[in-house]
């Protein structure tokens, strides 16, 4: 597992590509607006398999685990998903179809060959069904919120929750699994800040960022999973870690709803949804540092010699 150097190395590496591609890509794409979407996509795509080399952590051929499933086959379909939605290649009815389709098989694709399929009880089939309607409703309402509105902060913070998911997910014990959220949380970011610049307003700034705040929180959900299932992280920091960047699009939208008043404006700031989005991440960090304390960490902390024992 790569040092706290290595894991900073990836981080660049993911950041630094995303932005550079999706720089570069925007400005290609000046006489095709329609494409720049399509080409901060395709730029978080690069920056998350350049921090990935970074680390390394590439997933194997054929996908042997759940992150390697997540990595190979979920997060890419949501990928090119938003991207057919970005250039306007897909819409309505049929792209609800395609990113419902995707929903209902996210966990048996993630949980493909675990016990949780091959000994799975009828409470975990509903609460995988549950999870699919959950995983729709939010992709649904997320990609249709940013682009109504071109909401740069809902997509900002699902890369902060990916961050915020590695971290869970380390703290939890299982490092290979944490430490892939950190290159991806970066990519995120780096095509999120092309795609919310002053520069790239012209240029199809709604679809980009629907676009990545909708591939985000599959990603997030994704990650959430895999951690819940093959490592520690519990059912209620899974569930916070999803609700951060859905509540940031759900305040506005409520917001937006409301007459014009101070109340309205208050719960529209940028202020007021950061700090909606920073109680349940904070919870979830706090959480799992104090259950990394009492269990993994006091195998990290050599005892010091006795008195006794000295000659």
């Amino acid at each position: 597992m790569p040092d706290g150097v290595g894991l900073v190395r990836a981080a660049a590496c993911g950041f630094g590509v995303a932005f550079a591609l999706g720089t570069v890509g925007a400005a290609v794409s000046r006489r095709e607006p329609a494409l720049a979407g399509v080409a901060v996509l395709v730029a978080c795509v690069w920056g998350g398999i350049a921090g990935l080399l970074a680390l390394p952590a590439i997933p194997s051929l054929p996908p042997a685990s759940g992150l390697d499933r997540f990595l190979l086959i979920l997060l890419p379909v949501a990928l090119a998903i938003e991207a057919e939605a970005a250039a306007g290649w897909l819409d309505g009815f049929w792209l609800s179809v395609e990113r419902a389709l995707v929903a209902m098989v996210a966990m048996p694709v993630l949980l493909h060959g675990s016990v949780w399929l091959t000994g799975g009880s009828q409470r975990v089939w509903v609460g995988m069904f549950a999870a699919a309607f959950v995983l729709w409703g939010a992709w649904e309402g997320t990609a249709g919120h940013v682009r109504a509105t071109g909401d740069r902060l809902v997509a900002a913070v699902t890369a902060v929750a990916l961050l915020a998911a590695g971290l869970a997910i380390m703290l939890a014990g299982w490092l290979k699994g944490g430490v892939v959220a950190i290159p991806l949380a970066a990519a995120f970011g780096g095509a999120t800040l092309v795609a919310g610049g002053t520069g790239f307003a012209r240029l199809g700034t709604k679809a980009g960022l629907a676009g990545l705040s909708s591939a985000g929180i599959v990603a997030l959900f994704g990650l959430v999973v895999i951690g819940r299932c093959f490592g520690r992280l519990g059912t209620a920091s899974a569930a916070l870690l999803l609700a951060a960047p859905l509540l940031v699009a759900i305040a506005d939208g409520l917001a937006r709803s409301l007459p014009d008043t101070v109340g309205a404006r208050l719960v529209r700031s940028t202020r007021y949804r950061l700090l909606l989005a920073a109680v349940p991440l904070v919870i979830v960090l706090v959480a799992a540092k104090a259950e990394f304390d009492s269990t993994l960490g006091r195998l990290l902390v050599t005892p010091a010699p006795s008195a006794a024992a000295e000659p």
